[in-house]
Formats: structure tokens, sequence, C-alpha cells
């Protein structure tokens, strides 16, 4: 068969295939965009293949924009944006069910909620702005915009409200680090996320009435954005520089499985830290950093735990540990996810100072829904404490001699402008966690993606230490500079880098893509108009010459 037969042949099924989409109703529809919607995840870390995205958005917009006018189309608008939504979530949070599995023997029975609950209810938030659209997006080349506007919204509210997940936003499909990532430090992981709605949908614009030089508009407008993005970003890596400071830190990662991390087995996992932590050169470290729940115990009221660390590390060293911590109280004990800093004694070790984290993870910490879940008798996945409490809010920490820092512990480093700023803003970040929940799985990979995103957002470099999960050096425009092997046990000596100072996003957050968004918006409204009238102006004088 000659190539031009297969290519009109090719043409052919796609035409009949997208004819197809447009009028599936149902639970076929459904099933197609559920299908679609997992497909698209494919474009988050590790993959980053943006193309599945791609066509992820553009048939969504179509399968909405075949259910506009219709019957009940705020209700079938809805059953496609969820069931796109449902898979896509599904593929971005399947990892969680791992966690319930850590104490099978109690837990297990609930997987089903991770992998049906999850996934759904963030759907929810897709499932209204594709209902929303298919009640107002007009016709023509302007739809993409209302499509864009409406699902950054919901984005938003996800991020915000119930506690918050900002998981796997749209724009966390650029890999932390590369050139388009660089425009994080202008409008954030939101503001990204707000054009990749819109410039990947735009080819779907493509698709009905109207001048072919109209509906190109927003593919033209993307791709120029895009190329424009692409190289500012190369520009401002191009003149990266990352000088070193003095400030020399050593992390330690130990490869733990989260099963083993039983009371029992403390003074093992002790011993291993321990045996990493005096490795060759500890002398010229100014600070230890172990990751978060490093020991399965309350370390701070842990004599046994204590004295082997006081009797084993050098007088004056310091050590940055993530710690359950706990208080008494004539009513009662509140628990803490901290990160103590601790200077070692063999008299007494000192505790420098103290961060309570403040974000807890739904149903792995904290519960906004015990009263319910407690009836069926699950309470949280926490096992050092029955539950945790959180802090009362973000810090930056000063231990003498060193440069302040701010920490984030696991869950906090996903939200953005979480670290304090102005007069508060640190020298660094530092992100403890223990990926070790989740497995060798997709989830730790796209944890230390955003986590990159989090130090271009700030222009500040990032030390992270994490159990299970890769540990090492960001610099302050998302680059990994040094990264441990996840699997490994392993002892990483680094120099932090200075910070930039304060970026955009940084100073300003939302306020600057918002205001430009606005303003692109309002100039492609005013090129169709023009177009559009041009192209009538051209149709009435064809006219009126063939009378």
């Amino acid at each position: 068969m000659r190539i031009p037969d297969l290519a009109r042949r090719g043409i052919y099924i796609s035409v009949a295939l997208l004819d197809w989409w447009q009028t599936a109703r149902g639970w076929q529809a459904g099933l197609g965009l559920f299908a679609l919607g997992l497909v698209s995840t494919l474009a988050h870390a590790p993959f980053h293949s943006a193309p599945a995205l791609i066509l992820g958005l553009v048939l969504l917009v179509l399968s909405l924009d075949a259910a506009r006018g219709r019957e009940r189309s705020l209700r079938a608008g809805f059953w496609r944006g969820w069931t796109f939504a449902a898979g896509y979530f599904l593929g971005s949070t399947w990892w969680v069910a791992n966690a319930f599995l850590v104490s099978a023997e109690e837990h297990a029975w609930l997987i089903w909620a991770p992998l049906t609950l999850l996934p759904g209810g963030l759907a929810l938030f897709w499932g209204l702005a594709a209902s929303l659209y298919t009640r107002f997006a007009p016709d023509g080349p302007m739809r993409i915009g209302v499509f864009a506007v409406l699902f950054t919204l919901v984005e938003f509210a996800r991020s915000v409200l119930f506690s918050g997940f900002p998981w796997n936003l749209p724009g966390h499909v650029f890999e932390a680090g590369t050139p388009i990532s660089q425009m994080a430090s202008l409008i954030g992981a939101l503001g990204l996320s707000a054009f990749v709605l819109f410039a990947f949908a735009s080819p779907a614009a493509l698709s009905g009435r109207g001048h072919w030089l109209v509906r190109a508009m927003p593919l033209a407008l993307s791709t120029v954005m895009l190329a424009g993005m692409w190289g500012w970003g190369s520009a401002r890596l191009a003149g990266a520089d990352d000088s070193l400071t003095d400030t020399r830190l050593r992390i330690v990662q130990v490869n733990v499985d989260q099963r083993e991390k039983r009371y029992a087995n403390r003074l093992a996992i002790l011993q291993t830290y321990l045996h990493l932590t005096m490795q060759p050169g500890l002398e010229d470290v100014d600070a230890v950093i172990w990751p978060e729940g490093a020991i399965p115990t309350v370390m701070l009221e842990d004599s046994a735990v204590l004295m082997r660390i006081e009797n084993t590390l050098p007088e004056g060293t310091r050590l940055w540990s993530g710690v359950t911590r706990r208080e008494r109280f004539p009513e009662g004990e509140l628990y803490y996810n901290s990160l103590a800093a601790l200077q070692i004694s063999q008299d007494a070790s000192a505790v420098e100072a103290i961060y309570d984290k403040v974000r807890l993870v739904p149903f792995g910490e904290g519960n906004p829904v015990q009263m319910i879940t407690g009836l069926f008798g699950f309470t949280t996945l926490a096992m050092n404490a029955p539950y945790y409490t959180p802090g009362p809010g973000p810090q930056t920490l000063s231990i003498a001699g060193l440069p302040d820092f701010a920490p984030l512990i696991c869950y906090e480093v996903i939200f953005a402008r979480f670290a304090p700023r102005g007069d508060n803003r640190p020298a660094f970040l530092l992100n403890i966690s223990n990926d070790a929940w989740y497995g060798n799985s997709a989830g730790p990979r796209q944890h230390l993606n955003q986590a990159r995103y989090r130090a271009i957002e700030e222009g500040l470099p990032m030390v992270r230490s994490a159990s299970l999960g890769a540990s090492g050096l960001i610099d302050p425009y998302g680059r990994a500079v040094r990264l441990t092997d996840p699997q490994m046990n392993e002892t990483l000596d680094i120099n932090l880098p200075s910070a930039l100072q304060p970026v955009a996003y940084a100073v300003h957050g939302n306020s600057l893509w918002i205001a430009g968004g606005l303003i692109l918006l309002g100039a492609l409204q005013l090129a169709v108009f023009i177009a559009s009238a041009r192209n009538q102006r051209q149709q009435h004088l064809r006219l009126f010459s063939l009378r």
C-alpha cells in the first residue's frame, strides 16, 4: 500500500474516531474520558510527557463542546468533567494506597478509600468547572479562555479548601529546573497552570465554525507565549550563578521500609544513622540533618536514644532531626510532628530550636472528619502517636553562627508561599520528609518535583532530607545540584548556595499573572473581534461584487 493511501486511511479513521468522541454519551463518554484522564497523568513526574495532557485537554474541550446546547447540558458537562478528572486524579494519587498497607492488618480493609473517595472527591472541582463551561462558554475561540479561567479557579479552590491539596497542578508538567519552569519565579506554579490550561487546550479552537485565521488565534498566541517563556527561562539559567557559601551540611539518608519503623527497632535504626553520620569529614560539617520521623520514638524523651547519640557524636555536633514530640497537660497530651535542632553535649544536649509542623496530612496525621471515621474504628495512620496537633505557623529558625532557615516538613512543601518572607525571609529552605509511606512509586518523584518548584518561587536554595525519597541540594533555580539514590543508605555533604534577591512571585504572589492574564485575554478578544469583522466585511464585498 502506498504512503498516500495510508495517510488517507489514517485521516478517515481519525475523523471517524473524533466524530464518535463528540457524539458519545452516557457510559461510553464516561469510560472514554476516564481512560483519557488516566493517560493524561503521564505528563507529570516521573515521565513529564506533555503531549499526554495536550491530548487530554483538547479532547475534553471537544467533548464538553458537544454537550453544549443540549438539554441538561449542565448535568452532561459535570459528568464529562468529573469522569475525566476521576481518571486524572486516580493516576496522580493511586500511590496513597500504599500507606494503608504499612499496617495492613489494621488498615488494608480501607484501601478502597484512597482509590475511590480521594480521586472522586478531587474530581468534583473539575466537574463543577466543566458544568459551568457548558453553560457559559461562548462559541468561537474565546471559549478556550473561558475554559482556562474556570479550571484555574477550581485548581485554586482545590489548593486551599478543606486544608488544600495542590498536588499535580497542571503547571507541574514542566520538570522543575528546566527553562519554562523558571516562569514560576514570576507567576508561580498556579500561574503556570493557567497558561498550561489555555495553551494545551488551544488546538481545540481549530474545530467549529468561522474563518480559520480566527480559530487559529488561541494556538498562535500559545505558541508565541511558549517560545517566549522558553527563551526567557533559557536566558535566566544561562546567567545563573550558584555561588557557594562556607556553610557545610551533612545529609544522612537511611533506607528503612516503613513497616520496619517500629519502637522495638528504634535502636537498630539509630545505629545505622549514627554510623553514616560518623563518616569521615564530620569535623568540617556545620550541621547534620536527619529526615522526618528518622527514629520511631518520642525522641526527646527517650533516654536510651539520647544517651547513645550523646556518647557517639562529638561534643558540639549540631543535629537537626525530624522527631515526634509530646507535651503533657493536666487535661491530656498533645503530639507534634517536629524538627528539633540539637547541640550535642555529653552532659545534656541543648535544644536550640523547635519547629512544629503546621499542615498535617489528612488521615495520615490529622483527621478532619474523625467523628465519622471513628464509627468505623479509624482515626489516623500515625504510628508514633495517636494523632498530631498542628503547630502555630510557619517560622524562620535562627541558630547561632548559621544562616537562618525555614523548615518545611514533608506535605508542607507542596504549598506555595508557605515560607516566611519580608524581614523573616530565610537564607534557605529545609525540607525533611518521610516518603517511605509510599514505597518506590511515582509519589515521591512527584513530591520532589513540587519541592523544586518552591525553590524557584522563593528564589532560595533548598536542602532536602528524605527517607526512601531523593535527598540532596536544590539550587534557587529548582535544579537538582546533587541528589541521592532514594533506595540507598547515603551520606551527602554539601555547601549551601547563596540565596537570590526576592523574586517577583515571592513578593507579589498571584497578582502579576492575574493582571497579565486578563490583559492577554482582552487582547485576544479584541483580535478575534477585529478578524471576525474583517472577515464579515470581505464576505459582504464578495456578495456585493457578485450582484
